[in-house]
């Protein structure tokens, strides 16, 4: 991707994060990015296009592919490393976790595309720790009261409400690290059959 393209484009990103769709002009963007209105129209078809070409470029770094970094920890281990490789996915991709929250609240039109790959992500990231937590109570190394799937959302949302309250404050600040880990210990508390 040119140069250019990456600039329109990265512009086009931050101001539909920050003011919608509907609120923000391709003037604006050829403002903001220091090119010409007619060199976006040289890259995008028009602002649809521009849009959907940010919103998949936000989409692109929703990946998850944690198999091996799992590997050698035992069940409480495992959902401890999610946890933190949840915050740094989130804090190297502040930017794009922005922009999808944005257009979430703002109730933007046509985000068929974000709620599905948002709703699978979030799926996928939720089996993978309830199974993870079955798999814990079976080898009874966690308590028999827990419940894979309710405690694999409720670990989602928590997850998700420490990391909005720090965009709340102005991006990933010291504080939601501190909650993470003091959520890492919880857990433990919470989880394990000793404890």
């Amino acid at each position: 991707m040119s140069s250019t393209r990456e600039k329109i484009l990265s512009s086009a990103t931050k101001l539909f994060a920050a003011h919608g769709y509907a609120n923000t002009s391709l003037a604006q963007v050829a403002k903001e990015a220091q090119v010409s209105k007619a060199l976006i129209f040289w890259h995008f078809a028009n602002k649809d296009e521009l849009f959907r070409t940010a919103l998949k470029s936000s989409l692109e770094p929703y990946s998850i592919n944690v198999v091996e970094l799992l590997s050698g920890l035992d069940e409480l281990g495992q959902i401890r490393k999610l946890v933190d490789l949840y915050y740094e996915f989130v804090s190297q991709n502040v930017y794009s976790v922005r922009f999808l929250l944005s257009l979430v609240v703002r109730e933007e039109k046509n985000l068929d595309d974000l709620l599905d790959r948002t709703t699978e992500l979030y799926r996928i990231y939720c089996n993978l720790l309830a199974d993870i937590l079955q798999t814990g109570r079976e080898k009874q190394l966690f308590r028999v009261s827990v419940n894979p799937q309710a405690d694999a959302a409720l670990i989602m949302a928590t997850l998700n409400g420490i990391l909005v309250q720090g965009f709340v404050g102005g991006g990933i600040q010291a504080e939601p690290r501190l909650l993470l880990e003091q959520l890492k210990v919880g857990l433990g508390e919470r989880l394990l059959r000793s404890a």
